[in-house]
């Protein structure tokens, strides 16, 4: 039976604008390829945004498109300094910690109420447009040699180039002791092609993924919760990947519990399921959370809450 979706309506959904290029996403693989085809760069933990700037004036999109230009302040007065009249950047928004490590919650803290927006950096990867000319059918090295040639010697305070990395077969080791979350690996001949790709790959330190969550199980933290239970989506199912009750701090727990009493529905999304004392949801809210595998039921091992996405929606799921 395929999941029959109540997310949000086609009116509600944005639409992809005359000039808009919705980006080029990395397949998840298992091991870093090897070879001097390959350009390899650190993988950033925070959100994929896609830069438009247009004779000085600045618009941020997320990866399905939503405008966040008013979320990202340091970034938008960063890239309306560059010398263009206009341009489309790829990159990713992110907050560093005192090592220059990127993380998820770090950002998340910043986009929350009160947080630090300006703190919120753009690591840049990709150029697709610069004065008229569009840059995608030219191999990934050309274009960010443009890349590097529009940032100058010494980039806008606020942005940095997400370098190309080297290393040998141990290189995704080196990457995980040093902290980062892994690697995205690309052909150094690609164009740019919107979708889930295999011209770039990713491999990562920890297992992580983004799920839907179908509902919850009530517990004694941050107003009543247990633990939030999960799907993915597999042939245009959704497929129950177990629950997540650890990760969550008084902040996102708080937040969590909320936003899950806001969709409560009657019964599961997924026909037949049945976990005992869950209060089911509709399908609305994606969550990125750490794993170590699956069981043998199809369930993730050792299950670790990261964040909520803000910048996601059920929709791409299918």
């Amino acid at each position: 039976m395929k999941w029959a979706r109540r997310t949000t309506s086609a009116r509600d959904r944005p639409s992809i604008a005359a000039g808009v290029i919705p980006p080029l996403l990395p397949t998840l693989v298992d091991r870093v390829p090897q070879g001097p085809d390959w350009l390899h760069e650190i993988k950033w933990d925070g959100y994929r945004i896609g830069v438009y700037l247009d004779k000085g004036k600045v618009k941020i999109l997320t990866r399905n498109l939503h405008d966040w230009t008013v979320r990202f302040p340091t970034i938008v007065a960063a890239v309306a300094e560059l010398d263009a009249t206009d341009a489309i950047i790829d990159g990713e928004a992110f907050v560093a910690d005192d090592k220059g490590l990127s993380h998820f919650s770090s950002l998340q803290r910043a986009l929350g109420r009160g947080g630090r927006r300006q703190d919120i950096m753009l690591a840049v990867f990709d150029l697709l447009k610069i004065d008229g000319e569009d840059l995608r059918d030219r191999p990934l090295v050309d274009r960010r040699k443009a890349l590097v040639n529009l940032l100058g010697e010494t980039p806008p305070n606020g942005i940095v180039l997400s370098d190309e990395i080297s290393g040998g077969s141990d290189i995704l080791a080196q990457v995980c002791q040093f902290g980062f979350e892994g690697i995205v690996s690309k052909l150094r001949v690609s164009p740019y092609r919107s979708g889930r790709r295999q011209e770039w790959v990713k491999t990562k330190c920890v297992l992580s993924d983004e799920f839907i969550v179908i509902g919850y199980e009530p517990g004694n933290s941050y107003g009543g919760l247990g633990s939030v239970l999960l799907a993915n989506v597999e042939d245009g199912n959704l497929v129950f990947a177990g629950g997540v009750g650890t990760g969550f701090n008084a902040r996102t727990g708080t937040d969590m519990i909320r936003r899950l009493k806001a969709t409560e529905a009657e019964k599961s999304t997924i026909p037949g399921l049945k976990v005992k004392g869950a209060i089911w949801t509709r399908p609305e809210i994606v969550v990125d959370v750490e794993y170590r595998g699956w069981t043998e039921d199809h369930q993730l091992r050792h299950p670790s809450f990261k964040g909520i996405r803000e910048d996601r929606s059920v929709d791409e799921f299918l």
